[in-house]
């Protein structure tokens, strides 16, 4: 209800006079917005910029070459960690700008996490006890996202004796087409993985259709996991088993937690959130 900042005094947050500053998201890459999860986030983020009457700007610029009446606008930044280096952040630190890492990074600083690695270890720990040892990983949706979750994978799969540079990686580099062609170079794998690991739902539901027209089972013959849990793809049966992230209530505590500290001067500390695990048909039993 209020808060207080030292020298000044004390206030009230419900001040319909206030002005709130701008807050910044640094993404680099030029391709991530397109991608839902970031969608997600920035919808999350704008929800809650409009109720106090204020806006977003999208930055793909380092903070170094950002003007001073650009850095003076805002009262903080959400920094989308690929291609971000430690120097950018130090910029931030050294112009008062508090900012929040976005998903898992080695980057420094205060971040939010929505847990996908340890997401990614949960499901390749339950193909795992369903017998599983032939297994693949489907890549190529986003290199920051699909970089988290294969750590997680990678590390259940050492916990369970098996090589992780034994393990065939496809990448589709996103493109349509090249998606199709990436399901069919892991259908003819030799020997044929029994589980695939996906890094978006939208892989996963392509490899879905190719296994079933090449007169695969899923699950019987193979098993397929796919992360994001898409809302429309588990129509499609099978239903796809997935992992949902609220990468929108991510996007909504980060902008309350950088509006805050922006109002107080208080720091940033890290905001957690645990996945979502969606049962559906795609996963069973490795063939004997």
């Amino acid at each position: 209800m209020i808060y207080r900042k030292h020298g000044k005094g004390t206030f009230a947050h419900g001040r319909s006079t206030r002005v709130h500053r701008y807050l910044g998201i640094l993404i680099k890459s030029p391709q991530a917005p397109e991608h839902r999860p970031f969608a997600e986030m920035i919808r999350g983020v704008q929800t809650v910029m409009s109720s106090l009457r204020s806006a977003i700007l999208l930055i793909s610029t380092p903070p170094e070459h950002w003007r001073p009446e650009k850095a003076s606008s805002l009262g903080g930044v959400i920094v989308s960690p690929q291609g971000v280096t430690a120097d950018d952040l130090e910029v931030l630190r050294n112009r008062n700008l508090p900012y929040l890492i976005f998903t898992e990074s080695d980057l420094p600083g205060p971040r939010v996490s929505l847990a996908q690695r340890p997401a990614a270890r949960h499901m390749t720990e339950e193909l795992l006890r369903l017998g599983h040892k032939r297994f693949a990983i489907f890549s190529g949706y986003d290199p920051m996202l699909d970089d988290t979750k294969r750590l997680g994978i990678h590390e259940a799969l050492q916990a369970a004796g098996i090589d992780p540079a034994q393990v065939p990686e496809v990448s589709s580099r996103g493109d349509e087409a090249e998606v199709y062609k990436a399901a069919h170079q892991i259908l003819d794998l030799q020997p044929r993985p029994t589980a695939v690991l996906t890094t978006d739902d939208s892989l996963a539901s392509m490899l879905r259709y190719e296994a079933r027209n090449s007169g695969l089972k899923v699950p019987h013959d193979i098993s397929i996991v796919g992360f994001h849990a898409s809302p429309f793809l588990n129509y499609i049966k099978p239903t796809l088993t997935t992992v949902h992230f609220d990468f929108f209530g991510a996007g909504q505590r980060a902008a309350e937690a950088l509006t805050s500290a922006a109002l107080t001067g208080e720091p940033v500390r890290d905001i957690f959130f645990g996945p979502i695990y969606r049962d559906g048909e795609t996963i069973g039993p490795a063939p004997q």
